[in-house]
Order: structure tokens, then C-alpha cells, then sequence
């Protein structure tokens, strides 16, 4: 079976195994052998978290390149609205897309006026959907990969509601397609991602059996030149629209921002998420309708791939916001029309992604983990992640698996050491 596609890869020449992706990787899916991370697919979520702790940029996203768009014969630049966030207060969204088409992209969209529409169709699901509660939004998608890997019994809470850049990239590659006569495989949708989680959506989309983008680009990478461009003093020839519901999306807390339900809590960062997604799988939160959560600390505007410090980032955003004043809101008939028409619905049903099993059967299983707890009871419990794995738990369960020794673990070689140079009993 072919290993799955991820965004995230380890470049063994730089890394110098000091265990610290491995120690922060949600879902164990780091080991570091011979003084080399490796990445488990199976397990691997695309977090990033591994790039951001990563002192040498040896944990990397893969992204597309200049040569990508010359496969195309017009192309188009789908900005995160985190991208707006990046170039000062004094900047508006027109001028950052005007500046995407002065460094390559024959066209810009921007997705707000999509977001806010999401908000609407969320609302809409919302009220009309029996449970299980709460939901879950599917905005960010390491969650979406850590609720099929880690917590399968959730899936069902996941709001079947595709994203915003997905939507967007299915509606212009038609539209562009019709209004330039050209085939639809010739126009080429990229995506200015914050996030190596994105870039991995769209190598092997959840709900979807292709990605409608053909890529992405860093938000980091297209910076300098989109900076230059500003300073040089391009300026858009017109006002573009950008919705000020939809563009709070980049923050933590934008998403439920837009919704008139309030029965909602926003949770960020992977240890709160891992703690909010225990307790709703033991039965607790039902009483509350929607839950947004991001991998990252403060939603898109930390991810990974940006530039701009995220609190400066959200201050940029607040800004922006305000100039754009007072707007009309997306009509409630327009989006509950179009959600029982099923425009917004995934195409796909999302299923889980077990972990390799311990055993071939239960009753093996049930040895495999007794070894597991015996090995364990020999550990120090320490969790330095020396191993190369990043608790005792898991190397515990690597040595079962047939990944490790027992010996690995430096506590247990001092042992062994002292135990063979200890004089024996009765001896001077």
C-alpha cells in the first residue's frame, strides 16, 4: 500500500536529533533514530508543530513552485485572509491582491464574502441537524486528521460543510473556464496558505476525491515579493469588496464571530484541543452546539508559514476591519437556499484512519499490551524523549511493535552498567 501524501518532510541532512518535533507532535507520529527524525505517514497530521519548534529548518513544508504555474494557461491566487495580516495596518486587502498579480498570477480572488456565507450555512445546518452535539467546524484541517486518527468516535460531530477555499476554486475554475474558453484542467487555483495543514488538504483532501486547488505557496515565500511590489508602489486600479465577517476567519474566535448561534466556545492550540476532544469523548460538552478549534495558537494568523507575529497580525486584522465600516450581511434566504441544494455540503463522507493495531486479533492484542505495561513497569518514566520516542509510553509500545529495545532507553543502560560493575556481595 502507497504510503499517504503529506506537506510536512524532515530534511535528514540538517536535522541534528535533538527530539523536540518528536516531543510536540500531537500524535506521536515522530521518531528519532540514529540522530535522524523520521515521520510516521500513518500517523502524521500535518500540523506543523514540528516546523515550529524546529531550530534548524529541518522540518519543512513542501510547496508549490514557479514552475507549477507554468503548467497553466492562466492562473489564479486564492489568498488566506491571514495574508492581509502581514504587511501593517496601513495596508488594505485590494492592495495585497493587486500585488499577487504584479509577481505572477494572471488573477486574485478573495474567499471573505465565501466565509461569510459559511457562517450562514453553519447556522443554518445548526438548527436544523439532530446531533450527536456538540459539532465540530472542519475549517482547520489537522483537526479534521486528528479526530480520524486519534478520536474516530467524533467524526460524527464534524460539520459536513467544505471550505471556503474549496468552494471558491470549484466555482472560478467553472466560471473562468466558460468566460475564457478554456478547458477547465487549464486554469491552475493556488492557494497563499498559512499552514502546512492546508498545503496537505490539498494533496489528499478529506471529503473530496481531488482538491479543486492545484497547489500553494507559502505565505512566507510570496512575501518578500508582494512587500517589494508595495513598496515600489503598485496600488490596485479599484476598491475591492472583502467582507468584514468573513475576513475575522484568519483569527481564533472569527468563525463563530460571524454565526448568530452563541451556544459556541472556540478552543486553540493542541493541548487545549486534545483536553476539550478527551471530554467530549467521554460524553461531556453536549450541551453546547458548536465547537471551532485550531491546531495553532491563535487560528491562521500562527500558523507555521507566516511572517507577521501573530498578536501584530491580529492587530493589522482589527484595523482592516474597521475601515471597512458597516456592510450588508449575505442573505439567510440566499445561503439556506443554496444549503438544500447542497452547495456547500462535502462530496465525501469523512471516515477514520485506524492506527495500525497491536495484534492481528483481540486476543493478541490483549498479550501485546500486557508486554506493553510489563515493559513500561522497567522504564523511568521520565518522558525525555532520549529514546528517540517521545514518552515512555510509546517506546514502551515501539518495543512491542519490534521499532526498539528496551536498551535504548539510556536510564535502563545505566542500570545494566551499574549492575555489571557493582562488586558482588561478600567481596572488598
Amino acid at each position: 500500500m502507497l504510503a499517504r501524501p503529506h506537506s510536512v518532510m524532515i530534511d535528514g541532512g540538517a536535522c541534528i536529533g535533538c527530539v523536540d518535533c518528536a516531543k510536540v507532535c500531537p500524535t506521536r507520529a515522530i521518531r528519532v533514530r540514529s540522530s535522524k527524525a523520521s515521520v510516521n505517514p500513518d500517523l502524521c497530521i500535518d500540523c506543523g508543530s514540528c516546523i515550529r519548534v524546529c531550530r534548524l529548518r529541518a522540518a519543512n513544508a513542501v510547496t508549490s513552485s514557479p514552475e507549477d504555474l507554468a503548467r497553466f494557461r492562466h492562473t489564479v491566487a486564492l489568498p488566506s485572509l491571514t495574508l492581509y495580516a502581514q504587511f501593517g495596518r496601513d495596508v488594505d486587502p485590494a492592495q495585497v491582491n493587486h500585488a499577487l498579480t504584479q509577481i505572477g498570477f494572471d488573477t486574485t480572488y478573495d474567499i471573505s464574502w465565501m466565509c461569510e456565507m459559511l457562517a450562514g450555512a453553519t447556522d443554518a445546518y445548526l438548527s436544523e441537524c439532530n446531533g450527536p452535539w456538540p459539532k465540530i467546524s472542519v475549517t482547520c484541517p489537522s483537526i479534521v486528521r486528528l479526530i480520524q486518527i486519534r478520536y474516530p468516535d467524533l467524526i460524527d460531530h464534524l460539520v459536513p460543510i467544505e471550505s471556503a477555499r474549496e468552494l471558491a476554486a470549484k466555482l472560478l475554475r467553472k466560471k473562468l473556464s466558460a468566460e475564457r474558453g478554456l478547458r477547465p484542467e487549464d486554469v491552475g487555483v493556488f492557494f497563499i496558505t498559512p499552514c502546512s495543514a492546508i498545503i496537505n488538504s490539498i494533496r489528499d483532501p478529506v471529503g473530496l476525491d481531488q482538491s479543486y486547488l492545484d497547489g500553494a505557496f507559502a505565505i512566507r515565500d510570496v512575501y518578500p515579493m508582494i512587500l517589494r511590489t508595495l513598496k515600489d508602489g503598485a496600488t490596485s486600479e479599484t476598491s475591492e469588496s472583502v467582507s468584514r465577517r468573513g475576513i475575522l476567519w484568519a483569527m481564533a474566535g472569527g468563525e463563530i464571530a460571524g454565526m448568530r448561534n452563541r451556544n459556541t466556545i472556540t478552543v486553540r492550540g493542541v493541548t487545549d484541543v486534545l483536553h476539550v476532544f478527551d471530554h467530549i469523548e467521554a460524553g461531556d460538552l453536549q450541551a453546547v452546539d458548536f465547537i471551532e478549534a485550531y491546531i495553532c495558537p491563535d487560528g491562521c494568523v500562527s500558523g507555521q508559514l507566516v511572517v507577521e507575529e501573530r498578536y501584530a497580525a491580529q492587530r493589522n486584522l482589527q484595523e482592516i476591519v474597521k475601515r471597512l465600516g458597516a456592510q450588508p450581511e449575505v442573505s439567510e434566504e440566499k445561503v439556506r437556499s443554496l444549503l438544500r441544494d447542497h452547495f456547500f455540503q462535502i462530496e465525501e463522507q469523512i471516515v477514520a484512519r485506524p492506527v495500525k493495531p497491536l495484534g492481528r486479533d483481540l486476543r493478541e492484542s490483549v498479550a501485546r499490551k500486557r508486554e506493553i505495561d510489563a515493559i513500561l513497569a522497567r522504564l523511568p518514566h521520565k518522558d525525555c524523549a532520549a529514546c528517540g520516542a517521545p514518552d515512555c509510553a510509546t517506546h514502551a509500545e515501539d518495543v512491542v511493535r519490534g521499532d526498539a529495545t528496551v536498551d535504548e532507553c539510556v536510564f535502563v543502560r545505566l542500570d545494566q552498567l551499574q549492575a555489571r560493575t557493582a562488586p558482588e556481595e561478600g567481596t572488598s
